[in-house]
C-alpha cells in the first residue's frame, strides 16, 4: 500500500512538472523546463537514499539491521540533499538571467 502511494505521489510531480514544461514551451518561457531538468537530475540520488532506508527498515522489522547499513543509509541521505541543493540552486541561477 504505501509502494503504491509513493509511486502515485512520484507519477503526479512528474506529470504536474511536465505539463508545466509544456505549457511554458508554448509561451516561450523556459522556467519550468528548467525546474522540470533539475527535478529530473536531483531523483536518482534521492530514490536511491530511499531505496537504502527501505531496506534497512525491512532489516530493523525482522532484527537484521546493521550499524553498516544505517551509517549508508545516512550517508546517501546526506548526498542525496546536497544534490538536490545543488541542482536547485542552479536552476534558480538559470532562471534569474
Amino acid at each position: 500500500m504505501k509502494k503504491r502511494r509513493s509511486l502515485l505521489w512520484l507519477a503526479a510531480a512528474i506529470i504536474a512538472n511536465a505539463s508545466n514544461a509544456v505549457s511554458a514551451n508554448q509561451t516561450g518561457n523556459d522556467t519550468s523546463d528548467q525546474m522540470l531538468w533539475a527535478f529530473l537530475l536531483a531523483i536518482p540520488p534521492v530514490a536511491y537514499a530511499a531505496n537504502k532506508w527501505r531496506y534497512w527498515g525491512m532489516g530493523f522489522r525482522y532484527g537484521a539491521a546493521s550499524g553498516t547499513d544505517f551509517l549508508s543509509a545516512l550517508k546517501w541521505s546526506l548526498i542525496a540533499a546536497a544534490w538536490v541543493a545543488i541542482m536547485m540552486g542552479l536552476a534558480w541561477l538559470t532562471h534569474q538571467k
